[in-house]
């Protein structure tokens, strides 16, 4: 009869599963993690087209209806405005993107709405169809107007908005109008701010760096996606951001219209905008003026 041999082969310690539990929960954690930031450099790649597909939606409505739509304040994707003194203006400067009047995506990679932010005298009845005003860019139906001061210099032939006198002396033709009808757009190659004039005393909005110092004006449109915060950003801007950082600047719809650019880092916002001189920049393509 053969003795059956002793068996010497052993199970796993408690010791060793713990270890290869530990072990295999590491690769894992290691593999979301860098998934999960996969999928983040993702959606702001895909959110940094769309907010070079929205600055171009913009000049392409400019171009074609030859003034820019104000923002959406009810989220159903189309512009808000109201009738005041019997000229169209703008129900607030600030909402969503109108997404239906511009036929533009409706939210951002991260499933949120587009923060549009527009010149704040678009609101009011005497500027948005005023020559010499840049509201004037959202001038949709009503009379044009144009101040008193306003003239051209039949000298050198430029119409000043202000100080004609102080340029042209007694050679200033008060009558002289650059817009003939009341319709769009109401604004024109004269309209301020030009040359050396101070962008920011027309309520255009005022883009900053990280260091405060001035990376862009006279912005009459601005565009923002709040990045991966949005949610959070759009249901309480300061307790979803830090005092006195780019973000919480982005949105808190301040009187100043004062945004941040964090051009050091990568900044959780995405900004894209419509200057005044891109607007003239637009019209002069399509010979608006």
């Amino acid at each position: 009869m053969k003795l059956l041999k002793k068996s010497h082969q052993q199970g796993f310690t408690l010791l060793e599963i713990s270890i290869a539990l530990l072990l295999v929960g590491l690769l894992l954690g290691g593999a979301l993690t860098i998934n999960s930031a996969s999928r983040q450099v993702g959606k702001a790649d895909e959110t940094k087209a769309q907010m070079n597909d929205i600055k171009n939606g913009l000049v392409s409505y400019l171009k074609v209806n030859k003034y820019l739509p104000c923002p959406d304040t009810n989220n159903d994707g189309v512009e808000d405005r109201k009738i005041s003194g019997g000229v169209s203006v703008c129900k607030s400067r600030h909402g969503t993107l109108p997404y239906q009047t511009l036929v533009l995506p409706e939210v951002d990679a991260w499933g949120n709405p587009f923060y549009y932010r527009v010149n704040a005298r678009a609101e009011l009845s005497g500027d948005i169809n005023d020559l010499c005003e840049t509201a004037s860019v959202f001038g949709l139906s009503g009379s044009r107007t144009k101040p008193s001061t306003a003239a051209l210099c039949t000298q050198n032939g430029v119409f000043y908005c202000t100080k004609c006198s102080d340029v042209c002396g007694m050679g200033c033709d008060y009558n002289a109008d650059p817009r003939t009808v009341d319709a769009p757009p109401y604004f024109s190659w004269h309209t301020p701010p030009k040359g050396a004039e101070n962008p920011d005393g027309y309520k255009n909005m005022l883009i900053e760096d990280e260091s405060g110092n001035e990376y862009e004006n006279a912005v009459v449109a601005m565009v923002v996606s709040f990045g991966s915060n949005g949610a959070q950003t759009w249901t309480d801007c300061d307790q979803a951001t830090l005092v006195n950082s780019a973000e919480r600047a982005n949105c808190d719809n301040d009187a100043a219209g004062v945004f941040k650019l964090d051009t050091a880092i990568t900044m959780d916002d995405y900004l894209t905008w419509i200057t005044i001189f891109d607007v003239k920049s637009a019209m002069l393509d399509v010979r608006g003026f």
